[in-house]
């Protein structure tokens, strides 16, 4: 009986440590997701500053000139804040940045009545 009792110790001892490895690496994993989207997310809005002042600065100028100068303050914004990133990443951001800078403006346009014949 005492050997049962042992046995039975002994397995719940490992179920309950492979238990406990279990949900440490899910809490582990979690924390590097979440650091992650952090670290995203402050990259996003350091590039969307970077975009909304090129775009505000060089209005008059082509994309291209936008482009540059963006890309330009977005890595000194980056740099100050100590923050590495790749060029395909800055891209994206930039890109993205862009997209959702647009996106706002055309959502926000008022369109265009037309007067018909009749009502004019």
């Amino acid at each position: 009986m005492e050997q049962i009792q042992t046995a039975l110790l002994g397995a719940l001892g490992t179920i309950l440590v492979t238990l406990i490895g279990i949900a440490t690496n899910k809490v582990v994993a979690f924390l590097n997701d979440k650091s992650i989207t952090e670290k995203l997310n402050r990259k996003q809005y350091l590039v969307d500053i970077a975009v909304n002042a090129a775009e505000q600065i060089w209005q008059n100028e082509d994309g291209a000139i936008k482009l540059a100068n963006a890309r330009k303050e977005a890595i000194k914004l980056l740099n100050e804040n100590k923050i590495n990133i790749t060029d395909v990443e800055l891209q994206n951001l930039i890109e993205a940045s862009v997209k959702a800078m647009n996106d706002a403006f055309n959502s926000t346009k008022v369109g265009v009545i037309e007067l018909k014949e009749e009502d004019k």
